[in-house]
């Protein structure tokens, strides 16, 4: 995501999480005394909600929350940077679970296996399994989750009404919903997608890799592209083509839900989190009319929804600063702190005692979708693998498979080049 992609999305989430209720400030032990920590975030919509909770997050804890929001790979970037400084500029930064390999291997963040066994007020049974998990690389917990949300099938309840349709749960339902969804002449398509060369269809190529129930890589580790799953998947994509923006190609995170709210698309993959674009926004056409489902998967796959997740963790050249950071980083991720977030603007949530309260569920419909699929165990990250080749990884899917998609390749020569090109990708790595 750009720079000026996170600016845009930054000043649509500051008029819309003003819509959201504040509770009054609670009597509470203000364990800062007096302490500022300073946060390294993404522009996700947690970041936003932080923002929006300022006054309240500093009031309750008697210090100081200095949050600075950078876009998506400005996070990365600046995250390494600051790990080769002898002392951290940050107390808490955010990170993407699949960045937790690569991470840990490098050192960059601290461990916290000890201090989450020693608190009293973790409480790990209550974060979604898989969320709390994907912060971990080699049984080492680097983070505590802030902010999962999968992607998920969202779709037009009103249209599906009126055509007398049932949500599709497979990928061949998809397609036969997407084709009779379609209305060219309307300029009405059946499905949106992230087609855009690069990371962005790395990415869904990824998701829809494990929608036929093919991981990228194998037990040891080693790329597995080019198997009669993956090739599939590549006819799959192939297939959404005819019922898709003919500019689907160009099309990555941002675009999908505003081509949607706009009816532009009857349907489209998109994360839980940001429901706040076609349920809040004043210029969605579609508020109130959209119904989120899990993801489909192939007639003779296991159904799973992938899961990204947004972590907090502590640099591990923190130095004497450790403990007050932990405080912070255990309240913040705290049920009742995170219920604050929720109520202005964050709409991914990490813990069901949130995910099942009425009142949310009410303002965020995913809510309730998220936490069937939790407690079902069909949440999962392995799609996306957290290794440290995974950006480049990423990069040769959305490349390689961009050129099939514009024709240049078939889907077994495509899996095939892209088996090649991951191959060397780790044979270098390793």
């Amino acid at each position: 995501m750009s720079i000026v992609q996170s600016i845009r999305i930054i000043g649509l989430l500051l008029t819309v999480i003003g819509l959201g209720t504040t509770r009054p400030i609670q009597a509470q032990d203000k364990f800062l005394t007096g302490e500022t920590i300073n946060m390294l975030i993404v522009g996700d919509p947690f970041a936003l909600s932080l923002q929006r909770s300022i006054d309240e997050l500093n009031e309750l804890s008697g210090g100081t929350f200095n949050i600075e929001v950078v876009a998506y790979n400005d996070t990365y970037e600046a995250t390494f940077l600051n790990s080769r400084d002898q002392q951290s500029a940050y107390d808490i930064v955010s990170f993407d679970a699949v960045w937790a390999g690569e991470y840990g291997e490098k050192s960059v963040l601290l461990p916290l296996n000890e201090r989450i066994a020693a608190s009293t007020t973790v409480n790990i049974s209550d974060f979604l399994e898989m969320a709390y998990a994907s912060g971990a690389s080699n049984s080492v917990q680097y983070g505590l989750p802030i902010q999962p949300h999968p992607e998920l099938l969202w779709y037009r309840k009103d249209l599906f009404e009126t055509a007398s349709l049932i949500v599709p749960t497979t990928t061949d339902d998809l397609l036969k919903t997407a084709e009779q969804l379609t209305n060219q002449s309307k300029n009405q398509y059946g499905i949106c997608w992230n087609g855009q060369r690069g990371q962005a269809l790395g990415q869904q190529m990824a998701h829809f890799y494990a929608a036929f129930g093919q991981p990228l890589l194998d037990e040891n580790g080693l790329p597995t592209l080019n198997t009669p799953k993956g090739i599939a998947a590549a006819e799959y994509a192939k297939a959404l083509l005819p019922f898709s923006p003919p500019d689907v190609l160009n099309m990555a995170w941002d675009q999908r839900p505003a081509r949607f709210s706009q009816g532009e698309c009857v349907m489209t993959y998109e994360w839980a989190a940001r429901t706040y674009l076609v349920e809040e926004d004043p210029i969605s056409l579609v508020i109130g009319q959209v119904g989120y489902a899990a993801a489909p998967y192939a007639p003779d796959a296991a159904p799973v929804t992938p899961l990204g997740i947004w972590h907090l963790g502590i640099p591990a050249n923190i130095g004497d600063r450790a403990d007050v950071a932990w405080r912070a980083l255990e309240w913040l991720t705290s049920s009742e702190t995170q219920t604050l977030l929720a109520e202005n603007g964050n709409g991914g949530m990490p813990r069901y005692s949130i995910l099942e309260n009425p009142s949310l569920q009410e303002r965020y419909p995913a809510f309730q979708v998220v936490a069937e699929l939790g407690t079902q165990n069909q949440l999962n990250v392995w799609m996306r693998p957290a290794v440290p080749q995974w950006p480049m990884l990423a990069d040769i899917l959305g490349t390689v498979y961009h050129d099939m998609l514009n024709g240049k390749l078939t889907p077994e020569a495509a899996a095939a080049e892209a088996q090649s090109q991951a191959e060397a990708l780790f044979e270098v790595s390793n």
